[in-house]
């Protein structure tokens, strides 16, 4: 079944550690990464905002990309079909190598009320204790 898990690690002050977990019918992968609250805040309030404006792309980062910094994830919820179907690419960088070159796309199927709902559940998950998880399912 198709979903997006975020697992919060532990949190020092403002940092935050997140395993986040992706699956479709085809790949499953996890990625853990490294967050501040305020921009897991941000980025909790563009899903809510997606979820009302479902016409345009909306493209979020955990973590950077490129550059000497941690693993990094990142995903992009494509515009909704009639119906309300969204498809969210999610793009997990494996850990496995110091050239960060490694990386598993794909896509995982939702809804647009799962997609706002998964919003305001990452906005609680920044004063919630280590090992709370929210999911698009």
């Amino acid at each position: 079944m198709d979903n997006i898990i975020f697992e919060k690690i532990w949190q020092d002050a403002n940092l935050i550690e997140l395993k986040i977990s992706a699956s479709c019918e085809f790949a499953s992968a996890y990625q853990s990464c490294y967050i501040q609250d305020k921009k897991l805040e941000e980025i909790a309030e563009k899903i809510c905002c997606f979820a009302e404006n479902f016409n345009e792309a909306c493209y979020l980062e955990f973590g950077k990309k490129e550059g000497n910094y941690t693993p990094a994830f990142s995903m992009c919820m494509l515009p909704a079909d009639i119906s309300g179907h969204v498809k969210i690419e999610v793009d997990i960088e494996i850990a496995d190598n110091d050239t960060r070159s490694h990386r598993c796309c794909f896509y995982v199927k939702s809804e647009l009320g799962l997609i706002e709902r998964l919003g305001m559940a990452l906005k609680k998950l920044i004063i919630e204790p280590d090992g709370c998880e929210v999911s698009l399912y």
